[in-house]
């Protein structure tokens, strides 16, 4: 059973989901990008969570602000908004103009985006994605057939992912898949990436071995793999 519930926790009010089970022993505390879940046994008593909440307030606060801190602002796409490219901060300029859409990236790291509808957000996105997926493709060739080499192995078909969820994928058929999404991270997340598909054509699955090869491609993957899961949604955002 789940029942939505606030209680005061410092200075704010925390909306949460309490969950009873009868197959639940003890209580468990959990807070994601949907919020706190207080889970418990089934006759757990009002008085106990209320405790166990109050108990756990500068656990919970502080998840609760990590969370918060995650979720993407909704992209406005208009002149001044910022995008990510390989690491650094891009400033959106669009300009009127008739013809096809023209996007040039200037030295003073501005996206200057010339279309005949620059109040169009729609139209305004579609011509930005083309451009972050026409850099995509030949960067990730690049980084692939690198990797590939190193490994000693064949280069593998690559293509261009639009996935919500994830980042790469590897097959039985030697096909890599790359989101495009990636070229907003830096390069030493988006080699990560890269270097885990390549080292599926050697080992598919996720054991210990596999893993040595990853460490071998890319040394110290471990905190590029942190970073890429903290910034994530922000990513999958654009």
């Amino acid at each position: 059973m789940s029942e939505p519930r606030a209680i005061r926790l410092g200075q704010q009010d925390v909306e949460y989901v309490l969950k009873r089970s009868a197959k639940r022993r003890r209580a468990v505390l959990t807070v994601d990008d949907s919020g706190l879940t207080v889970s418990v046994p089934w006759r757990t008593s009002d008085r106990y969570i209320a405790q166990l909440l109050k108990d756990a307030e500068a656990w919970v606060l502080r998840k609760l602000e990590v969370w918060a801190a995650r979720k993407p602002t909704k992209r406005q796409w208009a002149s001044g908004e910022l995008f990510d490219f390989l690491g650094r901060q891009l400033q959106l300029r669009l300009v009127a103009r008739a013809g096809a859409a023209i996007v040039q990236l200037s030295d003073g790291n501005v996206l200057e985006l010339s279309l005949p509808a620059p109040e169009d957000q729609q139209h305004v996105r579609d011509a930005v994605v083309r451009w972050y997926r026409r850099h995509a493709a030949t960067h990730f060739k690049e980084r692939v057939q690198h990797f590939s080499t190193q490994l000693d192995v064949p280069l593998p078909r690559l293509f261009l992912s639009n996935a919500q969820t994830r980042w790469g994928s590897c097959n039985a058929q030697r096909e890599v898949r790359l989101n495009w999404r990636l070229m907003q991270a830096p390069n030493h997340i988006l080699d990560y990436v890269v270097a885990h598909e390549v080292a599926h054509l050697v080992v598919m699955s996720h054991s210990s071995r596999f893993w040595k090869v990853v460490a071998k491609l890319h040394p110290g993957y471990e905190i590029a793999r942190t970073e890429l899961n903290a910034m994530s949604q922000h990513y999958m955002s654009l």
